[in-house]
C-alpha cells in the first residue's frame, strides 16, 4: 500500500479522481489567464514556490527560459530529477533569499505562495521584490485560496474527499490563520482574503481576477467537482 506524503503528493493527485479534477481545474484557469496575459512567449519567467515543478510546466508555452524556486530541498530534488528541459532550472531557496538582478524576468507566477506569507510586512517585502524583478509592464499571475477555502463545508469536503486536515484558529477581516496538513507534517498557513490582496498589491500591480466559475461551466468541468472552486487566479501587469 502506498503511503502518500508531501514529497509524493503528485502521485496522490494523479490517483484520486476528485483531487485530480480539482487540480486540473486550477491548472486550466491558470493557463487561460496566462494565455490572455502573455499572448506570445516572453524571454524569461520565474515560478515562485514551484514545489516539484508541476506549476513550472504550466509556464513552458509562455517563456523561452524558466527558473523555479522553492525552499524545500526534497521537492527541488524531485523537480530536478524530472527535468529534461535545458531551458528550465530549479533553485532551492526561499523567495526572500533568492538572488537575481533587477528586471530579470518578464513573467512571474506564484501558485499557493501567498498563504505561506504571514505578515503584512512580509507581503509588502515580497511584492516589492517581485516588482523589482520585472520591467514596467511585466506580467504576474498568482493562484490563491478563495473566500470559501476556510468554510466549514470546504473543510468537511477536504477532510473526507481530499484527506486534507485544517484547523483555523484566528480570523480577521483580511485573513484567516491556522494549520494545514496532508501527512503528519502540519504547516502554518495564512489565507489572505483575495480582494484584500488585490487592494494591497495595487501599488505595484494592476490585477484582475480570472472568471473561474464561468470557465468551469463553459468547459463542462462541473461533474467531477465536489464543491465550488475554492481558489482564485489574480493576474495582471507591473505598474
Amino acid at each position: 500500500m502506498t503511503v502518500y506524503r508531501w514529497t509524493n503528493y503528485d502521485q496522490y493527485k494523479s490517483t484520486v479522481t476528485c483531487v485530480r479534477e480539482y487540480y486540473d481545474a486550477v491548472h486550466r484557469c491558470h493557463e487561460l489567464a496566462l494565455q490572455q496575459l502573455v499572448p506570445r512567449p516572453c524571454e524569461s519567467a520565474l515560478d515562485i514556490a514551484c514545489g516539484h515543478g508541476e506549476s513550472t510546466q504550466i509556464l513552458k508555452p509562455f517563456a523561452n527560459s524558466i527558473v523555479g524556486v522553492d525552499s524545500s530541498e526534497d521537492l527541488i530534488d524531485i523537480a530536478n530529477s524530472q527535468n529534461e528541459d535545458p531551458q528550465t532550472r530549479y533553485v532551492c531557496s526561499t523567495f526572500a533569499d533568492f538572488d537575481a538582478p533587477d528586471e530579470s524576468f518578464d513573467l512571474i507566477s506564484a501558485a499557493w505562495y501567498w498563504n505561506h506569507v504571514h505578515s503584512v510586512e512580509d507581503l509588502e517585502a515580497a511584492a516589492v521584490k517581485i516588482a523589482s524583478l520585472l520591467p514596467s509592464g511585466g506580467a504576474v499571475a498568482f493562484v490563491v485560496p478563495g473566500d470559501s477555502f476556510t468554510s466549514r463545508r470546504i473543510q468537511e469536503i477536504a477532510r473526507e474527499d481530499f484527506q486534507w486536515h485544517q484547523a483555523w484558529t484566528h480570523e480577521e477581516r483580511e485573513w484567516t490563520e491556522g494549520i494545514f496538513s496532508y501527512d503528519e507534517t502540519w504547516i502554518r498557513t495564512k489565507i489572505w482574503q483575495p480582494f484584500f490582496l488585490m487592494k494591497f498589491f495595487r501599488e505595484w500591480f494592476d490585477l484582475s481576477t480570472w472568471d473561474v466559475k464561468g470557465t468551469l461551466v463553459r468547459e463542462d468541468r462541473l461533474s467531477g467537482l465536489v464543491a465550488e472552486p475554492p481558489f482564485e487566479i489574480l493576474y495582471g501587469k507591473r505598474r
